[in-house]
């Protein structure tokens, strides 16, 4: 049994493999409880993608306390695509296993065709948007502030701004502070999604097979007009392909 852990700025994800089928998903609101679930749970090999060195050497330390042996993923592993970035070195692995994952999916399931763009999309604390070119190459996309990240910065950085609840969403229109804040925030990061999209479309004159996963997914997802594919696992899938081509 392998477990896959994606350990990211506020939250670690985990997925239990029996093969390539996911056994088991857990998204941990925390490095503590993350700790929790990897000391009474079962497995023989582990693979982690992460952005947080910090909460990295805690669950590295965990693991290496069970006897388990950990592979990192890197920019200099094997790849299902051609990373075409202008610094690799500050690539978040999380954003390549995402892009890994979701042409894996596309290609397995036959959703993607030789000259299509592929995108994913990513809402955690960033949302990333991420690009795969026809010829299989990772060029890049966008980072932008993650939904939570920009409610709680003008909360902060203003004298009287609210926190508002992300479930009040009624509308581009906000009628009040809190739903002004709320759309503000939404439309911000639905037209940055639109934006990639139209200018993909355009570019290649065909539309691009979206793959979309975060925690906050949910509250874009009503709203994106694009046909897009949710899987909540897709950042742990893409690092299972990394694992399978480099261990």
């Amino acid at each position: 049994m392998l477990i896959a852990l994606d350990i990211g700025n506020t939250n670690i994800k985990s997925a239990l493999f029996a093969g390539n089928q996911i056994m088991d998903f857990t998204a941990h609101s925390n490095t503590n409880k993350a700790i929790e679930y990897i000391k009474k749970t079962t497995f023989s090999e582990a693979a982690i993608c992460s952005v947080n060195p910090t909460s990295q050497k805690i669950v590295n330390d965990i693991i290496s306390a069970k006897h388990v042996s950990t592979f990192e993923a890197n920019v200099k592993n094997k790849f299902n695509l051609t990373i075409k970035y202008e610094t690799p070195e500050t690539l978040g692995m999380d954003r390549v296993c995402s892009t890994v994952g979701a042409f894996g999916t596309a290609t397995n399931e036959k959703i993607i065709s030789d000259n299509s763009f592929l995108i994913t999309i990513d809402f955690g604390t960033a949302t990333t948007i991420n690009v795969v070119t026809p010829g299989r190459q990772f060029i890049g996309g966008l980072i932008i502030p993650g939904i939570n990240t920009m409610l709680n910065s003008l909360n902060k950085k203003t004298a009287q701004l609210p926190l508002p609840d992300l479930q009040s969403y009624r509308g581009v229109i906000g009628n009040s502070t809190n739903s002004s804040i709320i759309s503000g925030v939404i439309t911000a990061t639905i037209g940055s999604i639109n934006e990639t999209v139209n200018k993909i479309r355009e570019d290649s004159k065909q539309d691009p097979v979206i793959f979309v996963t975060g925690g906050n997914a949910k509250f874009i997802l009503p709203h994106i007009k694009n046909k897009v594919i949710f899987d909540e696992g897709l950042v742990l899938k893409g690092l299972k392909l990394i694992y399978n081509m480099n261990k």
